[in-house]
């Protein structure tokens, strides 16, 4: 018998109350398994063929009757480019480790991407259940998470800058987006597509030439992401301008607290963020096994 098996809906609500009694330093968790939970709702009669493998998450909890005090779980996109979301409140992580080790849920074949958080024996677990010699994991990505409460966010206000219009993206505004971000992959522009048509997506578009110059989009953790401005058009506020309107936007229309992941070396977002009000409160890291 597998130890994991598929959350329902009552006990993935109840793995989100668990977590959230932990905020502001388990937002990540909270908001990856609300995002989850409603997309997988929203997402229920769709072809999956139509939809980015990564807005496709199934959450594994224990396969036992004891209830999952712990609040441990295995989430897992889908297998063409696993990316695997893990957690437990136990400590050390026994239950988690376990799991890990025996389920026939994760295709350690394709070498799949996990996402922690800021947790030394899970990180060190990890490791130990690489049994392909000369193959550790490596850190792909160590962000700080930063944290604005709902109630701050809604009250947010901003200004458009007057050389510009701010209005919400569409899907055809995906293959620009794809072409800035720095980490693009084979099927990433299938994933902006999928994030600007369930989530939300805003741009600022020069009011001369209608020209896409700014963008910023919440992506499948619930955070704020890709925040970009052209070059040529940097230090004119809008920046600014978008992570409040995509903020708010999250806040609003979702009831819930934001959060945003941000490298540490990138100081730039760091201020801007922290100007806007957003607190650091935890870390997320990417871990992906390699040869070495």
């Amino acid at each position: 018998m597998d130890p994991l098996r598929p959350a329902n809906v009552e006990e993935l609500k109840h793995l989100i109350g668990i977590y959230k009694q932990f905020l502001p330093q388990s937002i990540q968790f909270v908001s990856l398994l609300q995002n989850i939970l409603r997309t997988n709702l929203t997402l229920h009669d769709t072809d999956e063929e139509q939809v980015s493998h990564r807005l496709q998450k199934t959450v594994y909890i224990p396969n036992n009757e004891k209830g999952n005090r712990l609040a441990t779980f295995v989430a897992i996109s889908r297998e063409e480019d696993q990316y695997i979301f893990i957690n437990t409140l136990e400590v050390p992580p026994t239950e988690l480790t376990h799991a890990l080790e025996h389920t026939t849920y994760i295709k350690w074949g394709i070498k799949p991407m996990f996402v922690i958080g800021d947790n030394s024996e899970i990180r060190a677990k990890l490791s130990q259940l690489i049994v392909e010699p000369k193959v550790q994991f490596k850190s792909s990505s160590d962000c700080v998470n930063y944290w604005m409460p709902q109630t701050e966010a809604a009250k947010l206000s901003y200004i458009v800058p007057a050389d510009v219009d701010l209005k919400p993206l569409q899907v055809q505004h995906a293959k620009q987006l794809n072409e800035w971000w720095p980490y693009r992959y084979r099927t990433s522009q299938q994933y902006f597509e999928s994030a600007i048509k369930y989530f939300g997506a805003f741009g600022l578009f020069d009011k001369t030439s209608g020209e896409l110059v700014a963008c910023v989009f919440q992506n499948d953790h619930d955070a704020v992401g890709h925040l970009y401005t052209v070059p040529e058009r940097c230090n004119r506020g809008y920046g600014c301008t978008l992570a409040k309107a995509i903020t708010k936007h999250i806040a609003v229309q979702y009831k819930q607290d934001v959060h945003t992941f941000i490298d540490g070396n990138n100081e730039r977002s760091i201020r801007l963020f922290n100007k806007i009000g957003y607190k650091a409160v935890s870390r997320t890291e990417w871990l992906v096994a390699s040869k070495h």
